[in-house]
């Protein structure tokens, strides 16, 4: 088994990359080399579109700014499509410029696949372990609990 030397973990608006380094007497010890937030991710839809003109008025009219549920959605679908491919192409930049031979990768379910398809094959096919997890807020030391290819033989 190719070993891990890069763990990865991203939830919907974050992403963290740790370097694994082996020590002899401790076992993996996981040093910080990038973090970052993706702040369409974290904001309101009321918050990015501040231009009501183009709302249609829905229901008995006395609403001037509703829009219809279905718009909210689309929107919604499109701002989730490029929030991952932005972490998507965040990953590849990592993975390229750290070189790892093995690296792993944790996400929460609703998005792992999708990240996980959006990267190109040279690096989705290098990863060692995937975990549908939400590991973003966990400290570091207790991280290495959550891969099994960092636990000792």
């Amino acid at each position: 088994m190719t070993p891990t030397s890069l763990i990865i973990v991203a939830d919907r608006g974050s992403l963290k990359a740790y370097r694994v380094n082996d020590t002899p007497t401790r076992g993996a010890r996981l040093q910080l080399i990038q973090a970052f937030d993706i702040t369409d991710a974290h904001q309101r839809y009321d918050e990015k579109l501040t231009d009501q003109a183009g709302s249609f008025p829905v229901g008995d009219g006395n609403s001037t700014h509703a829009s219809s549920i279905a718009e909210h959605t689309t929107l919604e679908t499109e701002t989730d499509r490029r929030i991952q491919k932005q972490l998507a192409e965040h990953i590849t930049d990592i993975v390229q410029r750290e070189k790892p031979q093995g690296w792993s990768f944790a996400a929460p379910p609703a998005i792992h696949s999708a990240i996980t398809e959006l990267l190109p094959p040279p690096i989705r096919n290098r990863v060692v372990e995937h975990v549908k997890s939400d590991l973003v807020k966990i400290e570091p030391p207790k991280l290495s609990a959550h891969f099994r290819s960092l636990q000792p033989l």
